[in-house]
């Protein structure tokens, strides 16, 4: 090779190394991109690229130029981070799509009502700088692949260290890039951090999670937000909602209580007709035996009883900013029995749990929603139980890492929990009728 032909080379790959996208990862995106799906990814270059996408094995295809943003935390600087929203898409329908040299496919998820095929979604929490269990996705189950990817928070563990976002978003890059996820936030975006770095606040969850949180809330850090997917109505919570402010003050409680107002609201829309399931997603589990993030409302009434329920809401307890969920659950319980919400799934606590239909610590299948922890998707393993745990504590494991995939018909809502190493036989699974 002659000294300018190898020039040459150099140069063209450093030009394919710059312009190369890494972190490529899918979303759905905000009600004014009806039927969306966003691709997103990271590059050196701040220039916007192109997203070619159709519909898989046609000729015609389409083209969407990227948006680009970029953040900055110390002496951190991010990628630039680019997002194309291709908008008007064919529900339930394969694409493939590629930005650069990259390509991949994806399944648009099921419009709302849509029961011609089960509505199928996967769930996992506090995942870490590990992919065995977000691999496990790319399985199907009894041939119906998941449609969409929900993640019930705490994905990085980045505590404030944001090269651990684009490690993270680079290790799950097989599976993010090839089905849409949504999902909350969990502690460790908002109120953890590690040594010699700040909380993160929401920061890098905002940043680079994409989905359907508009820009004026996502400014507001009011991170909640519902969407429906086929059968299903989902909701998702912030547990950590006002915790930019002191607990207890006049701003911290607004904002809780905005929460609060818009989840009545927005449950009250619901169609059961169009969507007969409603689940909701937050992080913390309140209903829990593990001792891992246990709080009190009382400690003279003991777990699980919120004897004061305005007091509770407001914070007045230990562990209150830590802990949050004791106080939210003290007004969200009742919202969830006057709506007959089917099912509660939360992470936070790093193993499997489900309880019987619950409300105000009893069993009641009229009244209760079942509490799901599915916080086993790969971050490490919850220790202990509380001593004697409570009968409706219906399955339990602390020695697995597994993820959770939920399947809905108009017959029956099913949520199954499988194990890293057996994808065919779920080790516990609920099955949930439709309310009338």
């Amino acid at each position: 090779m002659t000294c300018l032909s190898h020039t040459l080379a150099t140069l063209a790959l450093a030009a394919a190394v710059v312009l190369s996208q890494t972190q490529v990862h899918l979303g759905l995106t905000t009600s004014d991109c009806v039927h969306g799906v966003s691709v997103n990814f990271a590059s050196l270059s701040s220039k916007p690229e192109t997203v070619k996408y159709g519909v898989e094995g046609a000729t015609k295809t389409k083209a969407v130029a990227t948006t680009t943003d970029s953040y900055k935390v110390g002496s951190y600087k991010s990628p630039h981070l680019h997002q194309a929203n291709l908008c008007n898409l064919e529900p339930n329908t394969k694409y493939s799509y590629s930005v650069g040299t990259f390509q991949s496919t994806f399944t648009t998820p099921p419009d709302a009502g849509d029961s011609t095929d089960a509505t199928v979604l996967g769930i996992l929490g506090d995942v870490g700088l590990k992919n065995v269990t977000m691999k496990t996705f790319l399985t199907p189950y009894k041939s119906s692949p998941i449609q969409t990817l929900v993640i019930v928070g705490d994905y990085s563990y980045a505590n404030g260290n944001h090269t651990i976002w684009d490690e993270w978003y680079d290790l799950q890059e097989p599976v993010l890039s090839k089905f849409p996820s949504i999902g909350i936030v969990g502690n460790h975006e908002v109120v953890r951090a590690n040594k010699g770095f700040e909380e993160e606040k929401y920061l890098g969850y905002l940043k680079r999670a994409a989905s359907p949180i508009t820009a004026k809330n996502a400014d507001a850090l009011r991170t909640y937000y519902s969407v429906d997917i086929g059968l299903v109505h989902c909701v998702f919570l912030d547990d950590y909602v006002g915790s930019s402010f002191e607990v207890g003050s006049k701003p911290w409680l607004r904002e809780r209580n905005k929460q609060l107002s818009w989840f009545k609201a927005d449950l009250k829309a619901v169609d059961r007709a169009t969507t007969p399931y409603i689940v909701v997603f937050k992080h913390n589990p309140f209903y829990n035996t593990w001792d891992d993030h246990q709080c009190l409302c009382s400690e003279s009434a003991g777990r699980y009883i919120i004897p004061d329920k305005d007091d509770c809401w407001r914070g007045n307890y230990e562990k209150a900013a830590r802990e949050p969920h004791c106080g939210l659950q003290a007004n969200l319980e009742d919202v969830y029995a006057a709506n007959q919400v089917d099912i509660v799934i939360s992470g936070h606590v790093h193993g499997f749990e489900r309880t019987a239909a619950l409300y105000k610590n009893k069993i009641d299948p009229v009244k209760g929603s079942v509490y799901m922890t599915t916080g086993a998707g790969g971050a490490s393993h919850v220790k202990a139980q509380i001593q004697d745990p409570p009968a409706w504590s219906e399955f339990t494991d602390k020695k697995s890492f597994g993820a959770s995939r939920l399947i809905a018909t108009k017959k029956k809502l099913q949520v199954l929990w499988f194990t890293d190493d057996d994808l065919e036989n779920p080790k516990d699974k609920v099955e949930i009728r439709p309310r009338a």
